[in-house]
């Protein structure tokens, strides 16, 4: 059988540390090569300045890095654990938080009501385009951990035809 990949695109963690990490590297750079040039002045207050910054800059690109790295993995091995549950969609919002060229995206809210009554609700990724006439169907699976539904991945992809932007 297959493996199956959660999608998820280019997220914004994955955005910022493509940018940080080259960012840090050049400040660390800057500030390692600064004592080889003849200057006038103190020298070391300046590659002080420019290591520590590079610093701030890598540490934070590597966790933006590491955290969307650990969401795509544990997406994959949710998917392929092959464990769902059956949620029903619930409403289609736009996540007003997140604009990426003046647009938007849409997020799937489904609901799922587990044998003690109790009512979870999951959030899909964003998808730039209005999903609602689209969707073949009202019921998602929703990959989740065992009885840990802190983790979990709402396959939008099953009830969504393959849409090509271009």
């Amino acid at each position: 059988m297959e493996k199956r990949k959660a999608k998820r695109g280019l997220t914004a963690r994955l955005m910022v540390s493509i940018i940080l990490i080259p960012m840090g590297i050049g400040y660390i750079t800057v500030g390692a090569l600064a004592g080889t040039f003849k200057v006038d002045g103190d020298i070391d207050y300046f590659r002080f300045i420019f290591c520590a910054t590079g610093a701030a800059l890598l540490i934070t690109g590597v966790i933006c890095l590491c955290t969307d790295i650990r969401k795509r993995v544990v997406g994959n091995r949710l998917i392929n654990s092959g464990q769902y549950i059956t949620a029903e969609i619930s409403e289609i919002v736009m996540n007003h938080a997140i604009r990426v060229n003046g647009r938007h995206p849409y997020v799937i809210v489904c609901r799922y009501q587990d044998m003690y009554g109790n009512i979870h609700t999951f959030r899909s990724r964003g998808v730039y385009f209005d999903p609602e006439p689209l969707l073949r169907d009202r019921m998602v699976r929703v990959y989740v951990d065992g009885e840990n539904f802190k983790h979990y991945y709402v396959d939008i992809d099953a009830v969504l035809p393959e849409v090509i932007q271009h």
